[in-house]
């Protein structure tokens, strides 16, 4: 079922009339719009919209003054309907009318969409009522082979979802074909994509091995079976194909097949290519429904194809014209006009959601003097290569743009503290203590950095500007190559941060971290299975540091890797002391990214990561089982293979694995069931409001049945209220954890919750 849009809720109660009637008592049945026009209701300008109740407020207006006082709100058609809400929210009306092309095409209201949700849930319900008859009455074969189905369906989604927004890729297709393959039980599989010129473009397979296909040596050639479903459009169902006239035989090394499904991937008469499937594992030929199957698996890709191929050219034409008006040719960055729409985007959202912004001014040191010694040539080299230095400093979302000459800039959106921009500046000025090789020789360049803040310097975008090219200067003036805020006040905080880090440093030595525990307990039982191991810092200078503040400072200066560490190996230490008192609960401990991911040194054999956990194991004695790593889906989708190996081997020591804070990250489904995952952690900013939202529920819901049905066991993390546990329960939920059980506890006070003698706060 489509996504629900805004052109889906149109509200049926919308009276169009001229600007210079009056409202008149007889329209006032119900809760009526009214859609004002000028001159004609049906060709006419349309002004506005008034509702029952500006009427009411005013019977002897006419329509014209009823509208002209408001602002015009409106809103296209395609639109999702929960942008439309949220627009009714952020301007707190009950109608938007909605334009197409300038055009009025009908009205939205909240009960319009209401209307449309309850018969979409109802429509649901219905399908969901009539699939479990027919699931109840079928066979156990159907049954198998609706599952199967089911997931042909979704790995088709994901395939065509991801295609209709890109160029077609080849392990997407693979995907795809092999799904296919699995569900119809086909030993072997291919799909060809064929380009403009009709030569084989994409050809990928499944069932020969790679050995096997490099000592086949080329692809098909389409003179046989394959090719006439090409040529003629035609879909080709073979129980033998020997008996068929219309063979040519397999090149050599070539595995025998025997039966073949083929069907045409064409879309409003031009063929994009085909796929086939051969030799069914139990024997049997391929039936109508089989043909079918592939047939609507084909028809969907050639919508895609078709759609994609259009856009592709589209696409190009446009990028041309954009670059030439939007970059800098020699760097390829950003130029003024660029720079200046992304920064006016910025501020206006910045305005919206209370955030700020950061630009960073940037001037090379004695770059006159490279450019007189060295010539323009040289000059132009240099600074692609500065470019290139500082494009590498930066996140996705941020901007770097040349201004000219020797001149960079940098905006940096949504930092969530000044420091941020000071990191930044940090790793700027790093990044150039590396030398330049430009022909042949080593050149040093040094940058003074200016640093500027919105709201906090400037509201507008060139008084930024000034300020961050002011504060540079001052950094010039200071020796040059460092950075410096606009005001005093920032530099402060930016010592500030500095003086946390040295602190951060001194913190394991001085046994200043503590670890706290928060219970998991099984929803249907009660019953308590697990501990989460939270970290907490109290320094003697500074108090009690939250975790929010101090974890992405050991991050970003890898103290994370030793702090980890600990927590492992404090955590399993106590989940083996309770063990040893009769209270076998598994522990829960989150692995950090750079800790996952640290570079694994050639003489040691086991990666850094395994070491580490393999040793808190066995100087502790905990049982394997009884420790759960929790990861979070950014940390598994960063160097995906590096990822799978690590998990496969902790599986197999029987170590248990947690996806953490799901559905905030990639969620990506094609890679979750390749993972060798036991758990599913709800992220608990779904779960605050799943007794008021319904699409919070409905995003609760559909995680639930998704692990459900791939075996994962489920905890929803943040349960607060009576409320959401009792919706939890009702989904089957495995466990649960929050404060509605308990608030995180020092190791002292779990023995009394174990025992039940602690009351849950």
């Amino acid at each position: 079922m489509k996504p629900l849009t805004v052109g889906d809720c149109l509200s049926p109660c919308v009276v169009r009339v001229l600007e210079e009637e009056r409202p008149g008592h007889k329209r006032m049945t119900g809760q009526p719009l009214f859609a004002v026009f000028r001159e004609c209701i049906d060709e006419g300008d349309f002004c506005g919209l008034a509702t029952g109740q500006d009427v009411l407020q005013h019977p002897e207006w006419i329509f014209a003054d009823l509208v002209g006082h408001k602002v015009l709100l409106a809103i296209p058609p395609n639109k999702d309907v929960l942008y439309a809400l949220e627009f009714m929210e952020r301007h707190e009306v009950d109608a938007l009318a909605v334009l197409e092309l300038q055009r009025f095409i009908g009205a939205v209201t909240r009960q319009s969409i209401q209307e449309m949700l309850l018969r979409r849930e109802q429509e649901l319900l219905s399908e969901s009522r009539q699939l479990k008859e027919m699931l109840e009455i079928e066979h156990r074969q159907t049954l198998c082979w609706a599952e199967k189905l089911a997931e042909l369906h979704e790995a088709s989604r994901r395939l065509l979802s991801v295609l209709a927004h890109s160029s077609v890729e080849s392990g997407l297709l693979q995907t795809g074909i092999e799904a296919l393959a699995s569900l119809l039980e086909c030993r072997y599989g291919a799909i060809g994509i064929l380009d403009e010129s009709g030569q084989l473009r994409h050809f990928i397979y499944t069932g020969i091995s790679a050995e096997q296909a490099r000592a086949i040596g080329r692809l098909p050639e389409g003179k046989g079976l394959l090719g006439i479903v090409i040529r003629e459009n035609i879909s080709v169902r073979l129980e033998d194909m020997a008996l068929d006239p219309r063979r040519i035989g397999f090149p050599a090394h070539h595995p025998p097949m025997k039966s073949l499904l083929a069907v045409p991937i064409a879309q409003r008469g031009h063929v994009y290519g085909r796929l086939y499937l051969s030799d069914r594992t139990d024997g049997r030929a391929f039936s109508e429904r089989d043909e079918e199957i592939a047939f609507s698996f084909a028809h969907s890709l050639s919508l895609v194809l078709d759609n994609a191929r259009e856009m592709e050219e589209l696409k190009r034409t446009q990028q041309r014209l954009d670059y030439i008006a939007h970059y800098d040719i020699l760097t390829d960055l950003p130029n003024r006009v660029l720079f200046m729409d992304r920064i006016k985007q910025a501020i206006l959202h910045a305005h919206r959601n209370n955030g700020s912004v950061a630009v960073l001014f940037l001037d090379l040191d004695n770059f006159k003097m490279v450019n007189d010694t060295q010539g323009h040539t040289f000059e132009d080299s240099l600074l692609k290569k500065v470019a290139q230095r500082i494009k590498s400093c930066l996140r996705e979302d941020d901007t770097a743009a040349r201004l000219g000459g020797d001149e960079f800039i940098v905006m940096l959106p949504n930092i969530s503290d000044v420091l941020d921009a000071a990191k930044v500046a940090d790793k700027i000025l790093e990044g150039f203590a590396e030398p330049l090789m430009i022909d042949q020789h080593k050149i040093f360049v040094g940058v003074s950095i200016g640093i500027s803040i919105y709201p906090v310097n400037s509201q507008d975008t060139e008084g930024l500007l000034a300020d961050a090219d002011t504060a540079m200067y001052h950094a010039k003036k200071l020796g040059k190559n460092n950075y410096q805020y606009f005001t005093p006040a920032m530099n402060s905080s930016a010592r500030n941060y500095m003086k946390l880090e040295k602190h951060l440093r001194r913190a394991l030595e001085q046994s200043e971290f503590v670890l706290y525990y928060q219970p998991q307990i099984a929803i249907d039982t009660g019953r308590i299975i697990g501990m989460e191991a939270l970290i907490r810092w109290m320094n003697p200078e500074l108090g009690l540091i939250p975790p929010d503040d101090f974890i992405p400072v050991a991050e970003e200066t890898g103290l994370i890797v030793p702090i980890s560490a600990w927590v492992l190996k404090a955590a399993c230490t106590q989940a083996r002391s309770w063990q040893q008192q009769g209270w076998p609960v598994r522990v829960a401990v989150n692995l950090s990214s750079r800790q996952f991911h640290q570079v694994q040194h050639q003489r040691h054999p086991q990666h850094p990561l395994l070491e580490a956990i393999q040793e808190a194991l066995e100087e502790t004695g905990l049982p394997p089982g009884l420790l759960e790593l929790e990861i979070t889906e950014g940390t598994l989708m960063h160097q995906l293979e590096t990822a799978m190996q690590l998990l496969n081997v902790l599986k197999r020591k029987g170590i248990r694995l947690s996806l953490d804070d799901f559905g905030t990250g990639y969620s990506s489904l094609s890679y979750l069931k390749q993972f060798p995952l036991d758990t599913l952690k709800i992220d608990k900013s779904f779960i605050n409001d799943i007794s008021t939202d319904p699409n919070d529920r409905a995003i609760v819901a559909a995680i639930t049945v998704m692990a459900q049905q791939l075996k994962l066991e489920v905890v929803a993390e943040g349960v607060e209220t009576e409320a959401q546990l009792e919706f939890l329960r009702e989904l089957r939920c495995h466990s649960v954890q929050g404060y509605y059980f308990s608030k995180p506890l020092p190791a002292d006070q779990v023995p009394f919750f174990l025992q039940g003698k602690l009351a849950p706060s």
